[in-house]
């Protein structure tokens, strides 16, 4: 079980009873308060103060179990809901508790606690009117004068790069821009070799670090351990710096709020294409499942999972992080997957307010293999859709493995099998079609197309059948099966089966995967086309397959009651399902004891939580 999962059972375990306390307590507090209107007696006075008492530690306590669930908004606003609901009950025992309640309400809402120390001044909407904001719509937002600030040199350090292919006169703007902007920051520049830029020019405040390689955690991870200001500010791949990156404005984000620990911006790319810098990430089914977007916001800022471009981040707490020092690609989203998946209660936002200008560049499969061995990703879809595959052979790429990801008792089979085994089963039964020959799913399969329209989830091997009467001219594929690189074993022995003649079998074997092709004397699909009607079909990895004439009622029938309730695998007896095994390795995303054993839409690639 995760944290979210634990924080949520935990909250649940802990509201219900307080909160049926809590009715219990008001409706008897009324009906006191009537019994003895002209003589409140000392016991009812106690009994409120209790349950008042009692009911405002509740409802501290789930706001602290609120913040652990900043990561999945859906319980974050259902838990909402609960504290919103003491607090209504506390007011129905005590109305003069209100004013605190409200002031309590809108410290919840921000999601943080707020600092006692203001490190830059505060900002308020200044527009009195349209005409103040109107054509440029530039300002409107505006610093408040203050005495009491920290000096921006004192709080904030800057890393950047630059794109290989900048100019040198691309580059010097860069820093024309920062010295102009934030003259006393302190700059460290960060390239492949010492830069042709006289960096004297703009003052003290800029210095040149080379590294070898500018992505590797280890780079990022020595840069990080030389910072000694409270935030640092990484970007890279930076291709002009204006006003626009509001350095101030992330500051007090940061500093204003002790749960967000990250706080970055908008980009827009070297094309001119802008993005709010927003992501939600999912992990689920061996699946990492991007989408832009958010679920929430504070002060013009986006909560989110993953940042795409620049960042700030407050240095004590991403040191405690720590980039991966081995992971030569990707630290950074390795650090967001981090923050979502084991400190659920820390807070990643985007201000698109603050505008970044980077050059951004196609990303080749094989750069993210390391992180998602790392995180025992399998399949990753992108915002836009496009899907990379890792850890098993699945399209023939560079980084693949030549046998199967590993199957466990307990674990969901990973995506890339699954999609080798419906790959393998429609190769079959479309060489049947082509080749003007009957075959069906059957077993498994087909119970896997009626559950789920796919592969099990927990599958092992695949079944297809076909008349006995078309034995030899099944046998006449075999050149076709070997030809599209499967390993094929020919069994032809007559028998009997449970009353019925059985001729053999044909068995393909291919990355790590077995399908048995075997002979039937009662075929469904012959029997209907004899009648003059079309044989049936399911729906399998998005073709339409033969299968029995009522696929439903065989697969009710074979394997028994509740087959749609689970089991991980079912044998040739009745289905007995309803119980996962125990997972071999807790809080793994394919973990099948964290899924309930009935229904489908768990299993897909990604689940909003």
């Amino acid at each position: 079980m995760n944290p979210i999962q634990r924080s949520f059972i935990s909250a649940v375990l802990v509201i219900i009873p307080y909160i049926t306390l809590g009715i219990w307590l008001s409706s008897s507090l009324w009906t006191d308060s009537i019994r003895h209107f002209h003589k409140p007696s000392n016991p009812a006075s106690e009994k409120k103060h209790y349950s008042t008492k009692e009911l405002r530690l509740l409802a501290k306590e789930l706001s602290e179990t609120q913040r652990s669930l900043q990561h999945s908004q859906l319980l974050f606003y259902r838990l909402e809901k609960h504290i919103q609901l003491v607090k209504e009950l506390i007011i129905s025992i005590d109305v003069n508790l209100t004013d605190d309640l409200k002031k309590d309400n809108s410290a919840d809402r921000s999601s943080v606690n707020s600092l006692p120390k203001r490190e830059v001044c505060a900002e308020k909407f200044m527009a009195p009117s349209w005409e103040y904001v109107f054509p440029r719509f530039r300002k409107g937002f505006d610093r408040v004068n203050c005495s009491d600030y920290v000096p921006l040199d004192q709080l904030v350090t800057m890393i950047v790069t630059s794109p290989e292919e900048i100019s040198t006169e691309n580059l010097q703007n860069i820093f024309k821009g920062i010295v102009n902007y934030y003259p006393s920051v302190p700059v460290m520049f960060v390239s492949k070799s010492k830069t042709n830029v006289n960096l004297k020019e703009f003052g003290s405040n800029i210095t040149n670090v080379v590294f070898d390689d500018l992505t590797h955690g280890k780079t990022w991870s020595m840069l990080l351990k030389t910072v000694s200001t409270p935030y640092v500010l990484f970007a890279p791949d930076i291709t002009y710096f204006t006003d626009d990156v509001n350095v101030e404005r992330l500051i007090r984000v940061l500093s204003e709020n002790k749960d967000t620990i990250i706080a970055g911006g908008s980009h827009k790319n070297q094309r001119g294409e802008w993005d709010k810098g927003c992501f939600q990430v999912n992990f689920r089914n061996w699946v990492a499942f991007f989408m832009d977007g958010y679920y929430r916001s504070f002060t013009d800022c986006l909560v989110c999972d993953v940042l795409p471009g620049p960042f700030m981040a407050k240095t004590k707490e991403l040191k405690e992080l720590g980039f991966d020092e081995k992971l030569p690609f990707g630290a950074f989203l390795d650090i967001f997957w981090r923050i979502k998946l084991k400190h659920p209660e820390k807070v990643v936002v985007s201000c698109p307010d603050v505008m970044f200008e980077t050059h951004v560049q196609e990303i080749p499969h094989e750069k993210y293999v390391a992180l998602a061995n790392k995180w025992d990703v399998k399949k990753w879809i992108n915002s836009d859709g496009t899907v990379r595959w890792y850890g098993c052979r699945r399209g023939g790429r560079p980084n693949d493995n030549t046998a199967s990801c590993r199957k466990q008792s307990g674990l969901l089979v990973p995506p890339c099998d699954l999609e080798n085994l419906a790959d393998m089963i429609k190769f079959v039964m479309k060489e049947c079609e082509n080749a003007g020959l009957l075959c069906e799913l059957n077993e498994g399969s087909q119970l896997g197309a009626v559950k789920f329209q796919r592969v099990l989830p927990w599958e092992l091997d695949a079944d297809i059948h076909f008349p006995n009467d078309n034995f030899t001219a099944m046998f006449g594929l075999i050149p076709r099966f070997k030809a599209a690189g499967y390993r094929v074993i020919s069994e032809r022995t007559e028998g009997w089966r449970n009353g019925h003649k059985v001729l053999g079998a044909i068995l393909l074997y291919k990355n790590g995967w077995k399908l048995e092709l075997y002979g039937h004397d009662i075929f469904q699909s012959a029997e209907l086309v004899a009648s003059g009607q079309k044989p049936t079909k399911v729906k399998f990895a998005g073709m339409w397959l033969n299968a029995f004439r009522n696929p439903g009622l065989s697969m009710r029938n074979r394997y028994g009651p509740e087959i749609y309730h689970h089991v991980q695998h079912s044998s040739s007896g009745v289905y007995k399902s309803g119980v996962f095994p125990k997972c071999p390795t807790p809080g793994h995303s394919a973990c099948l004891d964290r899924l309930p054993a009935d229904g489908s839409l768990q299993f897909s690639d990604f689940s909003i939580q």
